[in-house]
């Protein structure tokens, strides 16, 4: 009972912190506020105009004549005055006196005293509270930008003593990560050229060898070399030096499509699709998953569809399919699930991985159909 009661509050509660920081301020002063007005009016005011009101009546020149104290009064038939009416035998005398007579002028007073400041105190605590959370907020839209792997302009922290350490931590943390990132390009660059010139060398030594099947054997083994090579590469490589830019996703998928001249790839694309993306990194995503799609099936289509603030890209071939048991391994780099597959050596298994990696530092996510 008391877990569903919690629940309920929380989804009441605004999920914002300025607004819930608003909330602390606002309360209590509302609180107060509507305190002091229910006992002033319910101690004071009514009081006060009671007895004035009684004042008034024990004023009347033909009180002697009265019989008996019973009275009633109306104050909103007339705008400035009251309309006072006293019991006497069978009927009543009525009486009608200015407003003045019967009401404080204070109640007024004290009700906008108690009012504007309040007011004057939230608009305050609005303006404070905005300076302080705003150092929250571009905190949170930095680390957001460095996890899609946007570049991030110099983080320069701001606000509180707590705020500013967090900030500081963050802004450690993110050159931390390209230093590395740049030392991995760096090494990687170096391990590349290294590998590449006894490749070479071993292919023109091969072109003097006089067996011919033997030449074609260690070719063929050489070139799967490169290919792994190759594509370890471009696995490793930083995304980090592309910056982001607007790029119509549709023209792009369209311009993918045509470049394989493949009959059997269908699309059903929504037209003046817009992405804030690497558009590299999203043609090299694409062409992974096309030609794994071409590579293992024979009829395939692409989709591209827009949901509210989504794009949603789907890749579907006629091929044997993934075992369920399977989908989480086969984003892993240089996981396969069959060695005997078909083209197994033409691939290192990191096709999906470079798609896995690329869609997810997007602030995306793939999935494979259940």
């Amino acid at each position: 009972m008391f877990y569903g009661l919690n629940k309920f509050v929380k989804n009441l509660l605004p999920k914002r912190l300025f607004y819930r920081a608003l909330l602390i301020v606002a309360i209590p002063v509302i609180l107060i506020q509507l305190i002091i007005t229910i006992v002033f009016f319910d101690s004071l005011w009514i009081k006060t105009n009671k007895g004035m009101t009684r004042a008034l009546v024990s004023e009347i020149q033909l009180k002697s004549k009265f019989t008996s104290e019973i009275f009633w009064f109306d104050t909103t038939s007339y705008k400035e005055l009251v309309d006072l009416r006293i019991k006497y035998q069978n009927g009543f005398f009525k009486f009608i006196v200015p407003k003045d007579r019967l009401t404080s002028t204070s109640a007024r007073l004290f009700g906008l005293w108690i009012t504007v400041p309040a007011f004057v105190v939230v608009i305050i605590s609005l303006i404070f509270l905005k300076n302080q959370t705003r150092p929250i907020t571009a905190l949170a839209k930095a680390a957001e930008k460095f996890g899609r792997g946007e570049n991030v302009d110099e983080f320069k922290p701001s606000g509180a003593a707590e705020i500013r350490q967090a900030g500081y931590e963050f802004d450690r943390m993110r050159k931390r990560i390209m230093r590395h990132l740049n030392q991995r390009s760096e090494m990687l660059s170096g391990i590349s050229h290294d590998l590449r010139t006894p490749l070479t060398r071993m292919k023109l030594q091969i072109a003097f060898i006089k067996d011919k099947d033997l030449a074609i054997k260690l070719s063929e083994d050489i070139n799967e070399m490169e290919k792994m090579l190759n594509e370890y590469l471009q696995f490793t490589s930083s995304s980090f030096m592309e910056k982001d830019e607007l790029f119509n996703l549709s023209d792009l998928i369209g311009e993918i499509i045509g470049k394989y001249n493949n009959e059997n790839i269908t699309k059903e694309i929504l037209p003046e699709v817009y992405l804030n993306g690497r558009k590299n990194l999203i043609k090299r995503c694409l062409n992974n998953l096309i030609e794994n799609s071409i590579k293992y099936g024979n009829k395939i289509n692409i989709e591209l569809q827009k949901k509210k603030t989504s794009i949603i890209i789907k890749v579907e071939d006629d091929g044997p399919g993934i075992a369920e048991s399977e989908y989480d391994n086969v984003f892993k780099p240089f996981y396969k699930i069959d060695k005997g597959r078909a083209d197994s050596k033409s691939s290192v298994g990191l096709g999906l991985s470079i798609a896995s990696d690329i869609v997810r530092s997007h602030g995306g996510n793939i999935k494979l159909p259940v």
